[in-house]
């Protein structure tokens, strides 16, 4: 019974994360990217003065806080 209660608050921990991810790169503004291949790319996101750094590769998104300060007007 354990094992089954922490793979469900790890499943549904992985799940919010993946949202987010995909929160910020679809509401967020692209203000540079950088494509790899038609399937992988990195971009640089700002979101709610923020900015984010993003790593697309096909469906799988990671996306982490810059420490840089936003200063686009």
């Amino acid at each position: 019974m354990k094992v089954f209660v922490i793979f469900l608050i790890s499943y549904f921990s992985i799940i919010c994360h993946v949202y987010s991810d995909m929160r910020i790169i679809k509401n967020g503004k692209i203000l540079e990217s950088k494509p790899y291949s038609i399937d992988e790319a990195t971009l640089i996101v700002s979101l709610s003065k923020k900015i984010y750094i993003c790593s697309v590769s096909n469906s799988i998104t990671k996306c982490i806080l810059s420490k840089e300060r936003n200063t686009v007007n």
